[in-house]
């Protein structure tokens, strides 16, 4: 059975008040708890902080992927206005423009065995 992280950060957090509330009854039985309460409380703080980065970086990545696609939007739409702008001056017939044309259909920079200047 693995357990997901809150159930872990939960089972810790309760460990730790347990062993709190219990201090006398576990150094009676020959364990003294403070030092492993203190080193838990140390390595869950640290847990937390690393979660937080982890939030952090999470919604760091959603933004530039964000920005990435925008970006990339508006390149694409630039370059096709570009072409249009090219088709208008040479006509949608001209050799050129159809090369153009094929580099959307092909999903290439490059149409196959097309020359870069017609």
């Amino acid at each position: 059975m693995s357990l997901n992280e809150s159930k872990k950060r939960d089972f810790v957090s309760q460990l730790i008040v347990i062993m709190e509330q219990n201090t006398q009854k576990l150094t009676d039985a020959g364990f003294d708890p403070v030092a492993k309460i203190e080193q838990l409380k140390a390595e869950l703080t640290t847990a937390d902080d690393a979660e937080g980065k982890q939030t952090e970086a999470a919604a760091a990545a959603k933004d530039a992927t964000k920005l990435a696609n925008e970006t990339l939007d508006t390149v694409y739409i630039n370059g096709s206005a570009t072409v249009d702008l090219i088709s208008g001056l040479l006509g949608k017939n001209d050799n050129l423009v159809l090369e153009i044309k094929k580099l959307r259909k092909t999903g290439k920079g490059k149409a196959k065995n097309s020359p870069t200047e017609f």
